[in-house]
């Protein structure tokens, strides 16, 4: 959610985004996509990532359109080479442009990624509102989330790869500071959840609000690296229904409550 505009013309944008509809603020630095993304494309809703315009002859895009295909472009060779080979030659390759045809869009790679990342979070956070918006009960939530939370890596299978990389280096760049943020309110926004599934007698009530969410990423984690492992992302789905059943025998414990 957009609560402040950056000034027009601006090589980076400042904004505010929400995993949800009307809290958690986390200030981060991004590109002017998001802002385009968010005020004008509808498609920022769907859980797939923007399709990347190559036919030919090419079109003639706007900057906002051109921003999106790259961001596209980007993810779509994350599926192929690890992030440190994505390079901005590798993209203009993808897209058959030239490097300087990128930065005509981009000040520098540093605003591709925000970008990439500014995409996801505004992304995932859609789609778990959408999911959960379907059921009443906060465990029926909770389940909605994990499943929303799996089908969006399953249709955009190189964020996690790029998500992981990026965090595994230690100090603050933006980049680091965006997905930390965004982390800290997907982890804020499943405890406020937990909370309310323990008010309503859902779950136990000697259940860690704040802990229960560890749990809950790392299932996704495991299924993303199974599915590594195997080359297909597709599996992710059905598995994600069974592990769930695990996770609610966790979550519930042993004996009356």
């Amino acid at each position: 959610m957009i609560r402040s505009a950056a000034p027009k013309n601006s090589g980076k944008c400042r904004a505010w985004f929400s995993l949800e509809s009307s809290d958690l603020p986390a200030t981060s630095n991004v590109c002017k996509i998001v802002f385009t993304y968010l005020l004008k494309s509808k498609r920022l809703y769907s859980m797939i990532t923007p399709a990347i315009h190559n036919t030919r002859p090419r079109q003639r895009l706007t900057t906002d359109q051109r921003q999106r295909e790259i961001v596209a472009t980007v993810l779509a060779l994350a599926r192929e080479r690890g992030p440190d080979a994505i390079t901005t030659q590798a993209i203009a390759d993808r897209m058959g442009l030239t490097q300087g045809a990128i930065f005509r869009h981009f000040p520098d790679k540093l605003a591709i990624w925000l970008a990439v990342f500014g995409w996801v979070r505004e992304s995932l956070g859609a789609a778990i509102t959408a999911a959960i918006e379907t059921v009443a009960s906060p465990l029926a939530k909770i389940e909605q989330v994990f499943l929303a939370h799996v089908a969006f890596v399953v249709a955009n299978p190189g964020v996690p790869r790029v998500l992981f990389h990026e965090l595994q280096y230690p100090g603050d760049s933006p980049v680091r500071v965006e997905v930390r943020a965004m982390i800290n309110a997907y982890h804020q926004r499943l405890t406020r959840l937990f909370m309310q599934a323990k008010v309503a007698g859902e779950l136990p009530p000697a259940l860690d609000p704040t802990l229960a969410p560890v749990l809950f990423v790392g299932a996704v984690q495991g299924l993303v690296i199974q599915a590594s492992l195997a080359g297909d992302e597709t599996q992710m789905v059905e598995g994600a229904a069974k592990l769930w059943q695990l996770l609610l025998d966790a979550y519930r414990g042993r004996g009356e409550w």
